[in-house]
């Protein structure tokens, strides 16, 4: 009975941990200034072991399902809906979304996040421009290469001189990734953009990078945001529930599960999902988990958090959609079972094959 109830609460202590993550992809610098709880830490006691314990539960998980009949229909499924879609329609979906973003943040006078507000001068003018310029390459469907190079030669360097590093520690890395991904599907996956036709490039030799470059690329965006937002200092994550009462715990019954409690869950939520992405593992589980987050928040948060994820979700989309893509440990299991059935076939007789 006790191994029960201990199993129980660890299930609980998990779906915490994971549905917690909703306050996790809320960037808590786009709603709070200015932290209120300087210098605090999280609790060491049992909440916070066992929210570690399931986390690793959760990790045990993963990689059980990677090798069972869910991963294998997800696969079947995504194939079949693939059929439906004309070549490339996936990334001129992100394209799409990410133009609507950058050009929105124009409009409001931000560079690239909601939290990266413009001042005035010529550079932020010139930013204002090379946004919209962006933004407008994106739209037209047939330049992503060019807006991909413009966003990793003049968009970042250009967001290093106006503001911080540590207010561009959230999202170097997510426009990084979506810049060279935007080149590679530029020169390859779809036949209309002007790249193709000027480089004449094959594009059989890029069509496999985007994919897993944007997998890398918020996989790592996640491990940031949980260190710098959460992990390393729960500040501002503890001011954003202050505001935003998210943490559902307490009607649960579980009035012991603070708010710090509830930040270092979904910083170790957060922490978990970007390894995995990292790493390629159950993308498409982990990619369905992201779009249900990402829901979530914009039912609680409202429109700053709907602009500000465009581009996010249309990456969750390819990556449901897509999977992986190689190499990752997702296509790593894939290729054991042929591996293995070529093994059994070896010196079996037609007479013996079933």
């Amino acid at each position: 009975m006790r191994g029960k109830a201990i199993a129980l609460g660890l299930a609980l202590v998990l779906t915490a941990g994971i549905s917690s993550a909703r306050s996790a992809f809320a960037h808590e610098r786009w709603f709070v200034e200015e932290g209120t709880h300087p210098g605090q830490g999280f609790p060491t006691d049992l909440i916070s072991l066992s929210v570690l314990l399931g986390a690793f539960a959760f990790l045990v998980l993963a990689v059980a399902s990677a090798r069972g009949n869910w991963s294998r229909r997800a696969n079947v499924l995504a194939k079949r809906a693939q059929r439906f879609l004309p070549n490339g329609a996936e990334w001129r979906v992100v394209a799409v979304l990410t133009g609507i973003m950058l050009i929105a943040n124009s409009v409001t006078g931000v560079f690239l996040a909601p939290n990266l507000v413009l001042g005035s001068g010529w550079p932020a003018v010139f930013a204002t421009v090379v946004q919209v310029l962006i933004g407008l390459m994106l739209l037209s469907q047939v330049a992503f290469a060019l807006a991909g190079l413009l966003v990793l030669v003049v968009a970042v360097p250009l967001a290093l001189f106006l503001f911080p590093v540590s207010s561009l520690a959230d999202y170097i890395l997510e426009y990084a990734s979506l810049g060279l991904a935007f080149v590679f599907v530029g020169l390859s996956s779809c036949p209309d953009q002007f790249a193709r036709r000027w480089t004449k490039v094959d594009p059989e030799r890029f069509s496999h990078l985007p994919l897993p470059i944007l997998r890398a690329g918020l996989g790592l965006s996640l491990i940031v945001l949980a260190v710098h937002n959460k992990l390393a200092n729960p500040d501002l994550a503890l001011t954003f529930l202050d505001n935003h009462n998210l943490n559902f715990m307490a009607a649960l019954g579980f009035a012991s599960f603070t708010n710090a409690h509830f930040v270092f869950a979904a910083g170790v939520a957060e922490l978990v999902l970007g390894v995995l992405l990292l790493t390629g593992l159950t993308t498409r589980l982990v990619a369905a988990m992201l779009a249900g987050f990402f829901l979530t928040t914009l039912i609680v948060l409202g429109v700053p958090e709907l602009v500000g994820h465009l581009p996010l979700l249309g990456i969750v989309a390819v990556l449901g959609l897509r999977g992986s893509g190689d190499p990752s440990l997702d296509s790593t299991q894939k290729a054991r079972p042929r591996r293995w059935r070529h093994q059994v076939d070896v010196g079996v007789t037609p007479g013996q094959a079933v």
